[in-house]
């Protein structure tokens, strides 16, 4: 089937691009972040501007002595060579090839065919990546069995994921979609109003968004986990909701299928790496819960999370 053209002659899937690249290469910029912009990472000065949450991941990633590396690198090597437990984190320097794609694609014979090449280098989140391995040094040391420590990392993935949540919902209903779109985060925000209320209130929708990521990670039935939120958080029934509907728009293949093969791949080399990012432990193992209902200190080590990102 022929792919609808624009009266200029574009297909529509280069206009939406070009238009969305156009109105987030016009945000604000400042130069106080300067030390923070990665070079040639697209539309990070503007990011860094946008939220504080953003800049905050930034920082501490650096204070842990995390570095970047401007490397070309596909979607594909991205999810399966980069190290998750490495404070070393490479992208696609390619903002100036995207700049030069929005000023000359009409020039092209087939601009469809370079976008899709250029998708292919441009869909990894840095802030995403920043908070796994921020999120090792805030989470007590790994189990050792094989079960509990799989709960373990759906715990970890799921305060990554609700943090992807907080960057959408600071970055707003307006811009967080088109972010998400360039693929530079990875979840848009802003509907719900939640983050418009006091601290306490946004973070007991924060609570619930984890607990009902984590049930989907865990691969509980979808209609059964809004009964577990509002079992664990009992009395907030219409945020539970909001929350679970939210948390279920995570990417089902990841949940069925990535998540679950890349742990039983990895997950003795992950326990590894993480027992040496924990030596000396300070304190005693993290043995998750093994029924979700009965999910209760793991939230105050998300509320020390939330607090320590500042939200």
């Amino acid at each position: 089937m022929a792919k609808k053209s624009s009266p200029s002659g574009q297909s529509t899937d280069v206009q939406y691009f070009l238009e969305d690249l156009n109105l987030l290469a016009s945000l604000p910029t400042s130069k106080k972040h300067d030390k923070l912009v990665l070079a040639e990472y697209p539309l990070d000065a503007q990011l860094l501007h946008a939220s504080s949450l953003y800049r905050a991941s930034r920082e501490m990633y650096q204070q842990l002595g995390g570095v970047f590396e401007a490397k070309v690198c596909s979607t594909m090597r991205s999810l399966s060579a980069q190290d998750l437990f490495a404070d070393v984190i490479q992208y696609s320097p390619s903002w100036s090839e995207l700049l030069w794609f929005k000023d000359h694609s009409h020039e092209l014979a087939d601009p469809d065919k370079e976008l899709e090449a250029l998708g292919r280098f441009n869909e990894i989140s840095l802030y995403h990546e920043q908070n796994h391995r921020i999120l090792w040094r805030l989470l007590p040391p790994a189990p050792k069995d094989g079960t509990a420590f799989r709960r373990y990392l759906n715990f970890a993935e799921s305060l990554v994921v609700v943090l992807d949540l907080a960057l959408g919902d600071e970055l707003g209903k307006k811009h967080s979609p088109v972010f998400e779109d360039l693929k530079v985060i990875y979840r848009s925000g802003g509907e719900h109003r939640y983050h418009t209320k006091d601290l306490a209130t946004y973070r007991r929708y924060l609570l619930a968004m984890v607990c009902a990521t984590y049930c989907t990670l865990e691969l509980v039935n979808p209609e059964d986990i809004v009964k577990v939120v509002d079992y664990v958080f009992a009395g907030q029934k219409k945020m539970n909701k909001d929350a679970t509907e939210r948390s279920l728009e995570i990417n089902e293949l990841f949940t069925r299928v990535t998540n679950p093969q890349w742990q039983e791949r990895y997950w003795k080399e992950a326990q590894t790496k993480l027992a040496k990012i924990h030596k000396p432990a300070k304190c005693e193992p993290l043995n998750m819960a093994a029924d979700p209902l009965d999910l209760e200190s793991e939230f105050e080590i998300a509320i020390k999370v939330f607090e320590y990102f500042g939200i």
